[in-house]
């Protein structure tokens, strides 16, 4: 690895923890209904991903336990990230719950008609350094997509992971 390489593979692997912690935090909730197994990372491929960011992605780190799948993307060559995540056993409360959660850490939500039963997104940062966030209530599963970019995408690759299921 190039001395000048460092610093960038650094930066794209703080971001990737900065998401993953971010989402991890919605992780709060105690549902345990419904038995369904957790959705797959293969509702959104690396190649999937590629597609509505505009950039080439290594392979998806996958973790589930229980009811929470969260899958994490790292791009190969920019400083993009994104996570999927899926939690299953969800109702309206504990949706409401999470997007709470937001709202007291002083993370503007906002509704977005049009993605499952029930959605809000969240953006944070501006410029070049804007992390996008849309939280989507299908059925019993919430679906949180974040990433390193503009609102739009997160919302593209929310459709297309939703319309997947």
């Amino acid at each position: 690895m190039w001395a000048a390489d460092r610093p960038l593979r650094r930066t794209r692997w703080a971001l990737a923890t900065g998401v993953a912690l971010a989402a991890s935090a919605l992780g709060l909730s105690t549902a345990t209904a419904g038995a369904a197994a957790p959705p797959t990372c293969a509702l959104a491929s690396p190649g999937l991903v590629g597609s509505v960011y505009g950039a080439k992605f290594g392979p998806v780190f996958s973790e589930t336990k229980g009811h929470v799948t969260v899958c994490s993307y790292a791009s190969t060559m920019s400083v993009i990230s994104v996570l999927v995540r899926f939690q299953t056993g969800e109702d309206r409360a504990d949706f409401d719950a999470s997007r709470r959660q937001f709202d007291r850490r002083g993370e503007h939500t906002v509704n977005r008609p049009g993605f499952g039963q029930s959605s809000y997104s969240v953006v944070l940062g501006s410029g070049k350094t804007v992390t996008s966030t849309i939280v989507a209530l299908t059925g019993s599963t919430e679906l949180l997509v974040t990433g390193t970019g503009p609102l739009y995408k997160a919302e593209q690759l929310a459709k297309r992971v939703l319309a997947n299921f």
